[in-house]
């Protein structure tokens, strides 16, 4: 996987730094890992939230950065529409992993505050581990899907 990506060109690094930047300040802000005066966190950020965030944006960014040119004869259109959505949902399950335990209404709804913060805050790092999980997978897919389309066999 890293000989892929040392493969891609260069012109891929700015728009996976720029789809990162914007992923981390689409969750930052909500989780309020970036304090801003719209929300408010009552439990402090742990320093695993900000590994959680800063590697899950950017493999986010690399994932959306990667475009495999589009060719009807390889099918990769249907390909590169489930890599978004897995990807999607990665940034989902992120964000459910930085948050703020009782912040989550979900969670505090279904447990209770005491809940959130005995079952769901313990459980959030996993969360993260599976965000992560799953986004290096759809990486992994979306490089193969532009190696064979970037780069086909010769006939």
């Amino acid at each position: 996987m890293l000989k892929d990506l040392r493969e891609l060109p260069k012109t891929v690094w700015p728009r996976a730094v720029a789809y990162g930047a914007v992923t981390a300040v689409l969750i930052g802000i909500p989780s309020d890992l970036i304090d801003t005066p719209i929300f408010g966190r009552p439990i402090e950020a742990r320093w695993l939230d900000w590994v959680i965030l800063a590697t899950t944006s950017a493999l986010i960014g690399l994932i959306f950065a990667i475009r495999p040119p589009s060719s009807a004869e390889t099918g990769t259109e249907a390909a590169v529409e489930r890599q978004g959505t897995t990807t999607l949902w990665g940034g989902l399950v992120s964000f459910l992993a930085v948050g703020c335990p009782v912040c989550n209404q979900a969670v505090v709804a279904l447990v209770g505050i005491s809940g959130a913060l005995s079952w769901w805050a313990p459980v959030q790092p996993v969360v993260g581990l599976a965000a992560v999980a799953l986004l290096v997978w759809t990486l992994r897919k979306r490089l193969r899907t532009y190696r064979v389309v970037a780069c086909p066999l010769p006939a």
